[in-house]
């Protein structure tokens, strides 16, 4: 979610870095403007008046209207001049777009980290020949002043950008959009859609729900917020502090779900360790004293799940109708851009794959580029890389397939960009990486790999014992160890089934093994692409809400060295998984990290950090039917290296 972020990474910690050059993309054709005085470039803020209310949470007193604020950010352009429309918006804690770039030079913009660049990118967009319309979500920049934001909800957010696509339609001519004839669809225009976070969020949503949506670019978005930010069953308290963190410094209005999950989880609550589990979250929330408001259970997981394209495409497999006012609950083909960090720790790779692979299902040429950016999180000493996958550079994709697709280029414009590119840089404690490597595929690997090229990777079963002692390495499962160099570790890492036992504690809690997928090299360990999974005590042989009868892990890319050893790291306390401290609720905090964002954001810390103690977490955990990929790039079908 970006200021849900472009909050956290573009500003966040100052995350900063670089990476490659680009393969061989179509050159985008410049507008035409050709008149003799034609209008200037600029940028016009509006405002529009929706029937719809401020919430549909009967305790805020809704309001029967909402008021949207948005941006038009236009080309300069002559009085015949028809420019596609890019509807784009921010991430959470963030708002619209207001002015235009400099110019359209993208040269600084290609190597800037991944999400700053997308959205350099997206006020640049008008001097590449595109009309943009930059718009504040509810809850959120001005909008927040009449609407409160529900995490991109389909009956609210998804129907403010589909009343903001009938404005557009019906002021075309004013503004030089250019609408769409013969299609059969009402006030169709030429129209994609861009944003990374939260803004990337909405555009999978409003293409399931709008046919007006002719391509989408989400850039480092969900697919289930319930694996998102309840993964294993467990509370990913670090991030989700920071996004309470950016939705309180960032002047967001919640609704009421979100504002009491917030004061439970976020840095302002000195018991938020204690909120480790999604019971402990329920029961926290279920209190009378919850404010604003108590939350029920039954009230979390249809308010998170029917959010994202997990809960879409388990709909239509059962037949079954979204619910939203759709005329069918069938996902038709939407040309796709997907950009994923495999380093994200706040939505990871694997929430990429099941995206792509169901706008893929549809026949729609759908491409997924995973890179080293993403949300990054500044107390586990992350820094952003930037939007490409080795040579593919990201920015001149999303620029080619926008030529593609909004302006009727040809196939061939977008044929540097790989069906799936996966970025198989070194993991570089937090760093984003050395040398950029990007891993040319046909599809996204998945569990244990066989046939030319294969390195077959698999464990029947495996047992780590953790200890209590605060600050110990990791215990190292092995799978099995790399002969020869030329590998990589590529793909969708897979358990049959992980059970998760309590150790000795005298503290009365669940136990929470939090797992990686690690390499040993030269007696050192490697948590690849700085991923984990935590599984709460139990037994688990799917992830929740996912339906798919496995265990999946985020998905990962490593090039491997001849000696490697790879197998599973289980960590008894780990940064992610900590609250977040603010210097709001303790004023003597120490080891903080100070980040600067456009609004003023106060000193924080991790409660590993020394300034709260962290409650021992011992446990046993049993893993069996372990299936990793591995395989060699050139010689696995359809795989090369771009670098």
């Amino acid at each position: 979610m970006h200021r849900f972020l472009r909050s956290i990474p573009c500003a966040l910690a100052l995350i900063l870095a670089g990476c490659g050059s680009s393969d061989n993309l179509a050159t985008p054709r410049p507008p035409t403007a050709a008149c003799a005085s034609p209008t200037p470039a600029q940028a016009i803020d509006r405002s529009l008046v929706v029937d719809l209310p401020s919430d549909s949470d009967p305790s805020t007193d809704p309001t029967p209207t909402s008021t949207l604020h948005y941006t038009l950010l236009l080309p300069a352009r002559c009085p015949e001049d028809r420019f596609p429309v890019v509807l784009h918006s921010h991430g959470y804690g963030g708002s619209r777009l207001k002015a235009l770039a400099a110019s359209g030079d993208l040269s600084a913009v290609r190597n800037a980290p991944h999400f700053p660049s997308i959205e350099q990118l997206a006020a640049a967009l008008p001097f590449h020949g595109y009309a943009v319309i930059s718009f504040d979500q509810r809850g959120h920049g001005d909008s927040a002043a009449s609407s409160n934001a529900r995490i991109i909800d389909p009956l609210l957010e998804t129907q403010d950008s589909r009343r903001l696509l009938d404005w557009a339609y019906d002021n075309a001519d004013t503004f030089n959009f250019e609408r769409q004839t013969g299609t059969g669809i009402a006030k169709d225009l030429k129209v994609g859609t861009l944003g990374v976070s939260y803004g990337g969020g909405f555009q999978m949503t409003l293409a399931a729900l709008d046919p007006r949506i002719d391509t989408i670019v989400p850039n480092g978005t969900w697919n289930n917020l319930l694996y998102s930010l309840l993964p294993g069953d467990a509370v990913k308290l670090g991030f989700d502090g920071l996004l309470c963190l950016l939705g309180a410094t960032g002047g967001v209005v919640n609704t009421p779900v979100v504002a009491a999950l917030c004061n439970q989880v976020g840095p302002g609550n000195l018991l938020a360790s204690t909120i480790r589990t999604r019971d402990d979250l329920v029961t926290a929330l279920g209190r009378p004293t919850t404010r604003p408001r108590t939350v029920t259970a039954e009230e979390i997981d249809p308010f998170f799940f029917t959010h994202g394209m997990r809960y879409f495409e388990t709909r239509q497999a059962a037949g079954a109708p979204w619910g939203f006012g759709e005329a069918e609950a069938r996902l038709r083909p939407v040309p796709a851009l997907f950009l994923q960090g495999n380093r994200d720790v706040l939505f990871n790779l694997t929430e990429g794959v099941h995206n792509a692979e169901y706008f893929g299902a549809t026949g729609a040429d759908v491409r997924l580029l995973s890179t080293e950016g993403g949300h990054m999180n500044p107390l586990a000493n992350q820094v952003e890389g930037t939007a490409s996958c080795g040579t593919v550079n990201g920015v001149d994709a999303v620029l080619a397939w926008y030529e593609r697709w909004l302006k009727d280029g040809p196939a061939s414009g977008v044929d540097g960009i790989p069906k799936v590119c996966l970025s198989v840089a070194a993991t570089v404690e937090g760093q984003p990486g050395g040398t950029p490597a990007g891993l040319a595929l046909e599809r996204m690997p998945a569990g244990s790999l066989t046939g030319a090229g294969a390195l077959p990777a698999t464990l029947a079963s495996g047992t780590a014992s953790v200890g209590q002692l605060l600050g110990s390495a990791p215990s190292f499962v092995p799978v099995l160890t790399v002969a020869d160099a030329g590998y990589a570790l590529a793909g969708v890492p897979r358990l049959g089934r992980i059970e998760v036992a309590p150790g000795p504690n005298l503290l009365p809690r669940p136990a929470i093994a939090f797992v990686g997928v690690g390499i040993r090299r030269n007696g050192s360990l490697i948590l690849v692409d700085d991923q984990l999974t935590p599984f709460v005590e139990g037994i688990h042989d799917s992830n929740r809400s996912q339906q798919n009868g496995v265990v999946e892990l985020p998905a990962v890319g490593e090039l491997l060295e001849a000696g490697d050893e790879v197998g599973l790291l289980f960590y008894e306390q780990q940064v992610q998984y900590a609250a977040v401290v603010s210097a709001l609720s303790l004023p003597n905090l120490t080891n903080v990290v100070n980040f600067a964002l456009g609004t003023a954001i106060p000193p924080i810390g991790s409660a590993l950090d020394g300034s709260l103690l962290a409650a021992p977490n011992p446990y046993e955990a049993t893993v069996t039917d372990v299936a990793l990929p591995i395989l060699r790039p050139g010689e696995y079908p359809g795989s090369s290296l771009r670098r």
